[in-house]
Parts: C-alpha cells; structure tokens; sequence
C-alpha cells in the first residue's frame, strides 16, 4: 500500500521561466548602448561578424574542398563577436565541434595592433590577416594550417591567441576550468570562456566543470551558445525546457540571459561575467541563438524535415549580418558607405584566403598538392624530445657512499613535494590529496608542507579534474594529478584518453602537455574487481603517453624527476605492496633523473631474460635465487619505461641474443597486461634471437574478486613463475643442443 503524503506536505509549483529564479537574469539590449561604446570597438564587431559569415559562406559554397565534416555557425556570429570583443587578449577560449567563429573572433581580436580600425583601413592588418590564412588553411587541411593540418574543422588551436576546440560534445568546458584554475594560480587576473552548444548542458563534462569551478571559484565563463538543436533533435525533446540557464540554480551560480543574435548585447552580458568571474568566481551566459544550416554542410534543418521553413524564416530576419549594420547605421554610429567598406574589407580578406590555397582547373578550383603536409612529416610530434641535457651527476645510479636507506612512500612524497618547491608552476590535485595530512595514502605529506596552497583536494569528478589539469598544462602550468585509484581512470577517459595524448599531434606536434598522472594499484587488499586494476597497457594503447612503473624508492626519484623534465603526459604507477620496501638514493639524491629508454640490468645470467617491473619485479628475484639451486642462471631486466617511445628494445634484444629465451612477468590479469604490446614492441627482431617461444606469465583473467583465497589464487603466484622460467631456460637449451 502506497504511503500518502502528509498534508502540509507541498510540492511547488515549477517556475515558468528561468528568471523566476534568484540567481538568473535577463540582459538587455538599450539604445543608447551604442554611445558607451568606441567607434572602433563596433567597426571591429562588424569585421568579425562579416569575415566569419563570409568565411564560412566560402566554405559552403566549396564544401567539397573540405575533407571531413563542415560544421558552419552560420547564424551565430554575433555571439562569437561580443564574446571575443569583451574579454582581455590573454584570456582563453575553449570551444566545441562548431567553432569557426569561436576561433576567428578570438584570433582577430587577439591579433589586431590597437591602431588597426576596420572602417578607415585600406587593407587589413597583417596578424589578423595571417590568423584568418591560418584557420582558413586548417580547416582545408593544409601544411599552412594553424595545426599543419592535423586538426581540420573539429581540432582548431592556436595556444598563443588563448583558443582550443574539442570535437568531443562538451570536451572543452573542463579545460577552460584547468586554464581558469591557471589564471588564479598564478594571480594574472585573466579569465576562461567555455563555449559549447545547448546539448553539452546534459553530459558529466559540463557538470564535472561546474561543480569544479563553483568549488575553487575559478574565474570561468561558461557560455552556452543555445541554438536550440542537438543535430535534428529539439531542445524541448533533450531538457523539456527552453532556458538552459535554469541549470546554474543547482550549482548556486549566477546566470546571465542574452539575445545571441545581437552582438552588442553579447558584449555587455559577457563584460559583466567576465568582472564576476575574476572577482568571485564562474558565470553561465546563456547566449540565445540559432544556427541557420543542419548540423553538417549547406543544406537547411527543413531539408531534414527537423525544422519548418516558417521557424527558419523568423530566424532569418533576427540575421545578425542585416541587422547588426542597420542597427549601427539607424544609431549614427556609422554611415552607410562605412559598413559597405568594412563587409567589402572582410570579403576581400576572405577571397585572398581562397586565392592563397586554391587554384583554377577547367574542372573548378582545387587545392595544389604541394600545399598538404608531407607524409614524411606524419609522425612528428606524438611526444615531445624526451628530457633536455642533464648534469652527469644527475644520472648517476650507484648508491651514494653512506647514504641512508628511504622507503618508497617517502620517496614519493618527498620528490613531489622537491618539485613544488622549485617549481612555481607545478600543483598537486586530487581527492583529499589535501586532507589526512598528506591524503588516503599519505604520499602529498611532503606537498602539504612544502607548498600547501598548491595541494588542491577536489571533488568527486575524475573527468573534471583530469580536463582541469590538462587545461591547465596546455596553458604552461604543471599539474600532477592523484587518482586514488587505477580503475577510477575509466570515469576520466574522454580527458585521459581522448585529449590529452592526442593533443600535442593534433594541434600541430608542438604544443607541450606537461601533465603527470599517478596512482595506486591496490591489489591484495581485498578492494575487489572495481579497485583493483593495473592501468599501464590501457594509457600505453594511446600513443602521447608516456608511461612507467618504478621497482625501488631510488627508481621513484629517478623516474618521477624524468617524467617531469619531458614536458609529456606520464602515467606514473605505484603498487601499495612496495611503499614499506627501502633503498638507497643515488649521489644527486632528489634530483637524480632516469631518462625515457633507461632500463635497468637487475641480475646477470645466461639462460633466460625475464622482464619484470612494479612489484612483480622482487617475486622475480625471489624466483631467481629459488632456481639457482637448480641450475638455471636468470638475467632480469627491469625496462622502467612501458609505453612503445621510451621502452628500452636494444637493452631487451641484446639480452635475449644472449639467453635465446624471454619471460615476462606482471601482476595483471592476462587480457589487461602489457607483456603482449611489450613483445609486439619487440617483433621482428625478437622473433629471429628466440630458440622458444616467448612466455608470459599474469594473474588468472578474472576481475580481483574480494574473497582472500579467490583472491590470492588469482593474482599472480610464485609457482606459475618458476614454471615458466624452467620450461623457457629447458627448452632454450634444447633448442641450442
């Protein structure tokens, strides 16, 4: 039987618009705005507006040049214009998949020498001019291209102009929060606009964003272009109501409400967030707009049957290109002949930018081919150089004379903390990582100590964090993020996976993303199959990480201190089993430094190479001083560094063409493991030293279960090693008889 509510229980009755709540307002455009404002800052407004418009008109109109998708924002510019035009130079824009103007605004505005005035130039201003060439030329996929083609429509990125684009629904909002977060740091007083369509209000990145910003009071602008459509789906089908803004109310956060067709007043709702943001914290500004083509390419939504002409021709007389200049023209603000000057200056601009990169055929234009990037060129870029040159000292691996003995917890905690005391750019975020004097594991005590304003706890959004830190590393700064534990990297994936390895190449192979993520397996406590994991083979899929698992307080140091000086995203991988296990620092102590391709000579032998790294690595020794008694001579190799780039294949073949047999050894279940990548890392070289086959040797490939015997059973055991390295070492023998 249903239980009946109380009677003075109410429910409230739901607002009906969004300005019935506290924390929204409407922003309105006057007619006496125009006098507060210069006459070049609106003869700019207008050269932004009409050089998109005819910009992406050209594109249209020759879609076929285009390879890939076309994602106009025809219809949208006013938006793009206001925005770009009320924020400082050095301030970030993120946008999304449809962000040509996004980009163009940004750049010319970021561009244009103080002196340059639309309405009186007879040509345009040499910056803006090559920043229009070079997003013309990207999106046609060409070497002159902001990212040297490698980005194209989705992928656009000029880190010096403040301008990034995700092809990833909502993939920029948390990177905008990493920038802000950069700007606070740093005390610059700068800003960061996320801008994203109405569809990206539903996915966990807007929310993570959100939540993250409102926490740390960044100085971010989250601006929602509503153009009412996610591809051919409505708004009132996506969110069931019209006003997006309504979503700020759950994050306490102010909202602005603006007519995205009118850039003026764009300019006015994004001038007062911008002065919230810096001094208090984030801003929604829900620009209200309409993009006038479908989703991709020329045709209209009522070629889709989505949308009804009637609905596209009221959108049509709202055209920011009609009405904006005879808006300035009806004020006084500029004459007709003015207006007519600066859409000839921008569509002037725009034909040289075809004519730079096209030419004419009797079958219509085409792009030359000399003008696409080489393909000798294709894979520059994926990582940077690997660490600049290092004093002797620092790579030296002998224990020093003397030395005490350090564990390796306290060899984390104390070169992290080494770090943020030399380097005023790098900070430490996680969860707790600021709590429990030194967080869950206790590895950011030193942090805490050396630099507690830069150990940053977050909330629970790994996406969110993760998209923070990487935009915060795009902007020059170095975050070392703490996952408390492996598994917790698949809530990051889109950050972890899909931007940060890809963006280095994407961007044009030469923007550094000096980023650090580590974590703790956990294996053997019982935490079950969802704490449990290793993560090496999954980041090592993804070419742009770097990835290693130290064996010794003294590799920790080493290791840690490389990863930092390569300016690449690393992936750093601890094992709970080896935090108490102790080892001498070298002579160069916290700054000793174990360059990418260092692997590590643990043991000499002669009948068989195992390779083992992390804690699998003193189950190996073990197993090596069990088989001596039985005559088989063990050479260990611990490679250090995992990922293809930095693992070290001449160390690994000139072992094996001594020993003629391989093992590899790893604590994870067999599907997930690395000895596979590693042996294909290895082929064809490999395949030619064997005398037999190569083994591996994992866990059982089942989940950790919590049970302690399912458990134990599971995990790697010590007979299967000696099993393997008896049958490799015999058959070796055989082999060679």
């Amino acid at each position: 039987m249903a239980v009946q509510p109380a009677a003075a229980v109410e429910i409230a009755e739901e607002p009906r618009t969004a300005l019935d709540y506290p924390n929204i307002r409407a922003v309105e455009s006057t007619p006496d705005q125009l006098d507060a404002i210069p006459k070049r800052t609106l003869t700019l407004a207008l050269f932004v507006v009409s050089t998109i418009r005819q910009f992406e008109r050209w594109l249209l109109d020759h879609a076929e040049l285009v390879h890939g998708p076309l994602h106009s924002s025809i219809g949208q510019e006013a938006v793009a214009a206001g925005t770009a035009l009320a924020l400082e130079p050095t301030d970030k824009i993120t946008s999304t998949h449809r962000a040509h103007h996004d980009v163009l605004a940004k750049l010319i505005t970021y561009a244009a020498p103080a002196d340059f005035d639309p309405a009186m130039a007879t040509e345009v201003a040499v910056p803006v001019a090559d920043a229009v060439r070079r997003t013309f030329a990207e999106i046609l996929g060409l070497e002159q291209g902001l990212c040297h083609g490698r980005g194209g429509s989705m992928h656009l990125a000029d880190v010096d102009g403040g301008v990034m684009t995700s092809a990833i629904v909502g993939g920029g909002i948390p990177v905008a929060a990493g920038e802000a977060l950069a700007a606070k740091l740093r005390g610059t007083g700068g800003v960061a606009v996320a801008a994203f369509g109405d569809g990206a209000t539903a996915i966990g990145a807007f929310h993570e964003a959100a939540a993250l910003a409102r926490a740390w009071s960044l100085p971010v602008i989250f601006l929602l272009e509503n153009n009412r459509y996610s591809v051919a789906t409505s708004l009132q089908e996506t969110a069931g109501f019209q006003q997006l803004a309504i979503r700020s109310s759950g994050y306490d956060m102010p909202a602005l409400i603006v007519d995205g067709m009118d850039p003026v007043a764009v300019m006015s709702a994004v001038a007062a967030a911008r002065a919230h943001a810096v001094s208090k914290g984030p801003v929604l500004v829900e620009a209200m707009t309409y993009r006038y083509y479908h989703q991709n390419g020329p045709l209209p939504g009522s070629a889709f049957k989505y949308r009804s002409r009637e609905e596209e021709q009221h959108w049509a007389t709202l055209d920011p290109v009609r009405v904006f200049p005879k808006r300035l023209i009806d004020a006084g603000a500029m004459t007709a002949a003015e207006v007519e000057h600066v859409e000839g200056l921008a569509g002037a601009l725009v034909r040289a930018c075809a004519a730079a990169v096209t030419e004419e055929t009797p079958d219509g234009l085409r792009i030359p081919d000399d003008l696409y990037p080489p393909t000798s060129g294709v894979h520059r870029g994926i990582l940077g150089p690997g660490i600049p040159e290092v004093a002797p000292i620092l790579l030296e691996s002998a224990p020093a004379a003397g030395a005490s003995e350090i564990t390796y917890g306290a060899a984390v905690s104390s070169v992290m903390a080494r770090w943020l005391e030399r380097d005023p750019e790098a900070f430490i975020l996680g969860e707790e990582v600021g709590h429990l004097g030194g967080g869950v594991f206790g590895l950011t005590k030193g942090a805490l100590a050396a630099a507690p304003d830069r150990v940053l706890s977050t909330p629970i959004c790994e996406n969110g964090f993760a998209g923070a830190a990487f935009g915060a590393a795009l902007v020059g700064m170095h975050p070392i993020v703490e996952l408390m534990y492996p598994d917790f990297a698949l809530e990051a994936t889109d950050q972890l996976l899909n931007h940060v390895p890809k963006a280095r190449y994407m961007y044009g192979g030469v923007h550094e993303v000096p980023l650090i993520v580590r974590t703790q397996i956990s294996r053997g406590r019982g935490y079950g199959p969802q704490h449990s994991c290793d993560p090496a083979v999954l980041f090592a899929m993804y070419p742009g990480w770097r990835v290693t698992s130290p064996s010794t307080a003294a590799d920790y140091v080493g290791l840690f201190n490389a990863a930092m000086l390569t300016r690449d995203p690393v992936l750093v991988v601890d094992d709970h089993r080896l935090m108490k296990t102790t080892s001498a620092l070298p002579p160069a102590g916290l700054d000793y430094v174990i360059p990418p391709g260092s692997s590590r000579l643990v043991r000499s032998g002669t009948d068989v190479t195992v390779l083992a790294w992390g804690h699998a690595l003193q189950r190996v020794v073990l197993a090596a001083k069990r088989l001596a008694g039985n005559g088989i001579s063990i050479e260990i190799i611990d490679p250090r560094w995992l990922d293809r780039e930095s693992f070290d294949r001449e160390a690994v073949l000139e072992s094996v063409g001594r020993t003629g047999a391989i093992v590899i050894v790893e604590d994870a279940t067999r599907t997930f493991s690395m000895g596979a990548r590693i042996l294909d890392y290895l082929f064809p070289e490999l395949h030619r030293l064997l005398r037999t086959a190569p083994l591996r040797v994992t866990g059982e490939d089942v989940y950790s279960p919590v049970s302690k015997p399912l458990e134990t059973y599971v995990h790697l055991r010590d007979e299967n090693i000696d099993e393997a390295i008896v049958a490799a070492a015999r058959a070796a023998r055989r082999a060679s008889v």
